[in-house]
């Protein structure tokens, strides 16, 4: 009996050990949950969320919700504030910027569309892209400088056009087979993933010279999203995996965090990240049909 209770007592301090000696790459890492943006009433709950914009200005999120054709809004502490249609007229929208003027601009996926709502004119005026006569199927846009930023889905490209939509430069990965996935701009550098060889980060300066290809050196599954952090690290979504993973400015892999699953803090089919202005990681969830957000 003794004996059994010795053993008992052993396994229960091999156990904890062996959590206390679990290193930062498991589970959060340094990261903990803040908050979850999701609509409060199940009934009228999101489906197939797939892009996160944040007004820097307003501080507020605006979350695409694909599956029931609309826009949700929240305030920096995760209340809702309004739920937009655009008069029931967006047709799978899949990611969405914010004009100067307080306009919204929806990659519209029915429409094959760059599409303006004009809240004042309450109109929606939709823009069909081309580049050398060939049609452009957006997929992920971007509003930095004056300039939209489109990632065409055929092309793997990213397209900038002015405010008139014509064709100002073109980013390509040259040497990848499937394109880009996704891409961020920010003040000096437009930032592409590709998931070529198990996922690649490409750093272009504005106006489109090729300064830095970074290899994930086959780390992520399914690599589907990119960002750049305060500090200048990489942080790059993992879809299949369930997880984000980090690297430092000269690629070198430092750790990774999250897992599936569909409790707080754990992820369920990701498909976007980005840092919000107070530091914060978000990351949108298909399956979750939410947009999880952590702190360090």
């Amino acid at each position: 009996m003794r004996k059994a209770k010795l053993i008992t007592v052993m396994c229960c301090i091999s156990i904890t050990m062996f959590f206390w000696l679990i290193p930062p790459s498991w589970g959060r890492g340094p990261w903990h949950w803040v908050m979850t943006l999701r609509q409060p009433k199940i009934k009228d709950a999101m489906i197939n969320p797939t892009a996160l914009y944040i007004d820097p200005h307003k501080g507020n999120y605006y979350v695409v919700d694909s599956g029931k054709d609309r826009l949700l809004s929240f305030d920096h502490k995760g209340k809702l504030l309004h739920i937009f249609t655009a008069g029931d007229e967006l047709d799978l929208p899949m990611d969405m910027t914010r004009g100067p003027h307080g306009n919204v601009w929806v990659v519209e996926k029915g429409k094959n569309s760059l599409s303006l709502i004009d809240l004042k004119a309450k109109k929606v005026v939709r823009h069909h892209l081309k580049v050398d006569g060939r049609k452009i199927y957006p997929h992920r846009v971007e509003l930095s400088g004056g300039l939209f930023y489109i990632l065409d889905k055929e092309s793997g490209d990213v397209f900038a056009f002015t405010p008139e939509m014509e064709l100002e430069k073109r980013y390509s990965c040259g040497d990848c087979s499937q394109g880009f996935i996704d891409f961020k701009v920010y003040k000096d550098i437009l930032l592409a993933l590709s998931m070529d060889q198990g996922g690649t980060i490409y750093e272009f300066s504005l106006d489109g010279q090729l300064k830095k290809r970074l290899s994930l050196d086959g780390r992520a599954l399914f690599p589907v999203s990119v960002c750049r952090g305060p500090s200048g690290y990489f942080y790059v979504l993992d879809r299949h995996d369930s997880r984000v993973l980090v690297f430092d400015k000269q690629g070198v892999f430092k750790y990774g965090f999250l897992e599936f699953g569909s409790s707080q803090g754990q992820l369920y089919y990701p498909i976007e990240i980005r840092f919000d202005p107070w530091g914060r990681l978000c990351v949108v969830e298909e399956g979750n049909a939410r947009v999880e957000v952590f702190a360090r």
